[in-house]
């Protein structure tokens, strides 16, 4: 059997060497833990503190103590609000973008509250999009994004400017918009979108249409400034449009008698004549005439 070793400790005191690693791991154990709790209180007194610290007042008066100090400071060097410049306001006024801003002239340049004033000038119905800036020669620069009016909607016995992407922007001053192309139907300003992407191909021939009409929440029909009808399909838009714009350039068939041109049947176009021009027709027909072609 293998001699256990001993150390001697004192004289009078002999221990194992197994017994003095059992003590000295307690030991070390001992410490961590007493230093975890003490860790423990200190973080804990400290957050009482910067809570008492907070909720006191303190920090609220230092930091608006120092802020004040700080303009103070930067009026005596001269960064103050000296100018304001507004920009990409087509439709706004900008005495009306001023007037919401709030911004006042001689103020301090750090003090000017930029999220403030970007939330009440985005409650301004005609903007899309605000950014506001400093400009350290002592300007503030503001940004607008304006909605771009697209239609006029007919709804409710109303009239509504609605932007491409069909939101109801505003329902004063239309006459302002009266070149504007009508859309009516219910659900037609959320379609709005979808349609002018797909006539986007030629927007010359879009700015001959009158009205649109979202027809049983699923296709449109268009009316043209001279009266004709275009029926569209459900689907294919972009496509059909694109036919109607080759026909027109080569057979300038939008200056004839017709009354419509219907594409709802797919890969088939049927052209609906005047009365007039259909008795035309079927005279030429009785007399062995030729008739035109359109």
């Amino acid at each position: 059997m293998r001699a256990v070793r001993t150390i001697k400790i004192s004289d009078k005191k002999i221990v194992k060497r197994g017994q003095i690693e059992t003590i000295s791991l307690l030991r070390r154990r001992r410490m961590k833990l007493i230093i975890r709790v003490i860790s423990i209180i200190c973080i804990c007194m400290a957050l009482l503190g910067a809570m008492f610290f907070w909720r006191s007042g303190i920090a609220t008066n230092f930091i608006n103590d120092f802020e004040s100090k700080v303009e103070r400071v930067l009026v005596d060097s001269g960064l103050i609000v000296e100018n304001i410049s507004i920009v990409g306001t087509k439709i706004i006024p900008k005495d009306i973008i001023i007037e919401v801003a709030q911004i006042n002239i001689g103020e301090g340049l750090l003090r000017v509250d930029i999220s403030s004033i970007v939330k009440r000038i985005k409650q301004l119905k005609w903007v899309n999009e605000a950014t506001v800036r400093r400009d350290f020669s002592g300007k503030i620069i503001i940004d607008i994004l304006e909605h771009e009016p697209a239609a006029l909607w007919q709804v409710d016995n109303k009239l509504w400017i609605v932007s491409d992407e069909g939101i109801k922007i505003d329902d004063q001053n239309l006459a302002y918009f009266s070149n504007l192309p009508m859309i009516s139907g219910k659900g037609a300003e959320a379609e709005l979108q979808k349609l002018l992407a797909a006539v986007s191909i030629n927007m010359a021939m879009f700015n001959r249409v009158e009205t649109a009409s979202w027809v049983g929440e699923r296709r449109w029909d268009i009316y043209l400034k001279n009266g004709i009808k275009i029926m569209l399909p459900e689907e294919g838009i972009s496509l059909v449009w694109q036919n109607l714009v080759e026909f027109e350039q080569e057979e300038r068939l939008l200056a004839r008698n017709i009354l419509a041109v219907d594409f709802r049947i797919k890969d088939k176009t049927i052209i609906r004549l005047t009365r007039k021009e259909a008795s035309r027709r079927r005279l030429l027909a009785k007399t062995n005439g030729k008739g035109e072609n359109i």
